[in-house]
C-alpha cells in the first residue's frame, strides 16, 4: 500500500483545499451536534434537537448553541434564531459538500467532489400545544427523500410523549456518519426508516424509547410481522451508558426470517478528553441460515482550542463470528472547526483495511467536508 504522505502530496486539488482549510483554520480559530457535544456539554440530544433522539432540526437552544456557543466567533446575538419564522413554523436545514481522494490495495484511485446530503426541516408546533408536526426532507443529492414526517403529542405537564409517523429507528448513537461499521451491520442509518410508533419517556437524567414499526423502509408493512425496538440511555454527569434492542420479523416470498440487534454504548469526559463507544452485534436469520456480525467503535475527542476538534475514530467488524480472520477495520483522524456560526469544516485522514484476498477492500482516503447548517 502507498503512503498516506506520498499519495496525497501528488495531488494538487486535495492540497489546495486543505491548505484553505487550515488557514482559516489559523485566522479564527464543532457543528452538526454529534453526540459527542451532547456528552462534552452534559446534555441530551433533546436538549438541542426538536426529535428527542437527536439530528434534524434544532431548538431554540440548539440555535442557541450552534450560532453563540460552537463557533470561534459568534453570530449575531438578534439573528440567532432566525429559524423561528413565527410562534407556529420553524425551519432548519443543512448541507454537507465533500471533497474526497482514495487508493487502494488493487490500484484504483478515484477523486472528486460530491454533495453528500442535504436537508430541510419543517417543524409546526402552535403556540402552547402539545402537538408537534415535524419534517425531514432529504432534498441533496439526487431526488427528494423522506427522512421523517411524524406527529409528536406531550402526555400531560412531563416531557414524555407518543410520537406516530415516518420516523427513525431508536437505536444506539446517532453518528453524523452512516458509513460506521456499526451502522453498516444495523443498516440503522439517517437515510433509513420505517413508520409506526413510538413511546418516549423523558427524564432529567436519561430517557427510555419504545418504538413499534413496520419493520421495512416501504410505506406499507409487505407482511404480518412488526420490528419492536428500544432505547434507553442515562445521563450523569460527565458520563452516560445505555443499550439497544431492536427485534424485526419478516416474511419474504414465503420464507420467515428474524433480525436480532444489540448495542452498548456510552461515554465520558476526562482530562479534556471526550471519549464514546459503541458495541452492536447484528444477527440475521433467513430460512434456517444465520450470520451474526459485531461491530466496535471507539471515538476519541479533544477540544484543543475553542474552535478546534481532534477526533480520532477506530473501528473494527467481524462480519461472520463463524467464520475466523475474516475482519474489517477503519481509522480515521479528524480536525474539525467552526471558524463562523453556521459553518463547519473537516478536514480528515482514514486508513481502511479488509481481508488480503480483497485488495479492493483496503486503502486510504483523505477528505474534506463544507457543512453548513441552521
Amino acid at each position: 500500500m502507498n503512503t498516506l504522505f506520498n499519495r496525497f502530496l501528488k495531488d494538487p486539488v486535495f492540497i489546495s483545499v486543505t491548505l484553505i482549510f487550515l488557514f482559516s483554520l489559523l485566522l479564527n480559530s464543532q457543528a452538526q451536534a454529534e453526540p459527542y457535544l451532547a456528552m462534552r456539554a452534559n446534555q441530551k440530544c433533546s436538549a438541542c434537537h426538536v426529535n428527542p433522539l437527536g439530528g434534524g432540526a434544532r431548538t431554540s437552544f440548539g440555535a442557541y448553541y450552534g450560532s453563540q456557543v460552537l463557533p470561534a466567533s459568534a453570530g449575531d446575538a438578534s439573528s440567532m434564531d432566525a429559524g423561528q419564522i413565527t410562534e407556529l413554523l420553524r425551519i432548519g436545514g443543512d448541507l454537507r459538500v465533500n471533497l474526497n481522494t482514495s487508493s487502494n490495495d488493487a490500484n484504483e484511485d478515484a477523486r472528486g467532489f460530491n454533495t453528500q446530503s442535504g436537508q430541510i426541516y419543517i417543524t409546526i408546533q402552535p403556540k402552547n400545544s402539545p402537538f408537534t408536526l415535524y419534517f425531514d426532507e432529504q432534498i441533496a443529492p439526487g431526488g427528494t427523500l423522506n427522512r421523517e414526517a411524524w406527529i409528536k403529542a406531550k402526555l400531560g405537564k412531563s416531557n414524555h410523549y407518543v410520537k406516530a409517523g415516518t420516523m427513525m429507528l431508536p437505536f444506539g448513537y446517532r453518528f453524523e456518519d452512516d458509513d460506521i461499521f456499526g451502522r453498516e451491520a444495523s443498516r440503522v442509518t439517517f437515510d433509513s426508516n420505517d413508520t409506526g410508533v413510538e413511546l418516549g419517556l423523558e427524564y432529567a437524567k436519561g430517557s427510555i424509547n419504545f418504538a413499534v414499526t413496520n419493520g421495512s423502509p416501504s410505506s406499507n408493512n409487505p407482511d404480518t410481522k412488526f420490528a419492536y425496538a428500544t432505547r434507553a440511555e442515562y445521563v450523569g454527569n460527565n458520563f452516560r451508558g445505555g443499550v439497544s434492542f431492536l427485534l424485526n420479523e419478516t416474511e419474504q416470498a414465503g420464507i420467515d426470517g428474524e433480525s436480532n440487534m444489540f448495542a452498548v454504548f456510552g461515554g465520558f469526559n476526562l482530562w479534556g478528553f471526550t471519549v464514546l463507544s459503541e458495541f452492536d452485534s447484528v444477527a440475521e436469520e433467513l430460512g434456517g441460515d444465520e450470520v451474526t456480525q459485531e461491530a466496535f467503535l471507539v471515538s476519541i475527542n479533544r477540544e484543543v482550542k475553542k474552535g478546534y476538534n481532534l477526533k480520532l475514530m477506530l473501528e473494527q467488524l467481524d462480519p461472520n463470528t463463524d467464520v475466523d480472520n475474516d475482519e474489517r477495520t477503519r481509522n480515521s483522524l479528524l480536525l474539525e472547526a467552526t471558524p463562523w456560526a453556521y459553518v463547519q469544516m473537516r478536514a480528515g485522514l482514514r486508513l481502511y483495511e479488509d481481508i488480503p484476498q480483497l485488495e479492493s477492500g483496503s486503502g486510504e482516503e483523505a477528505f474534506f467536508q463544507l457543512h453548513l447548517y441552521y
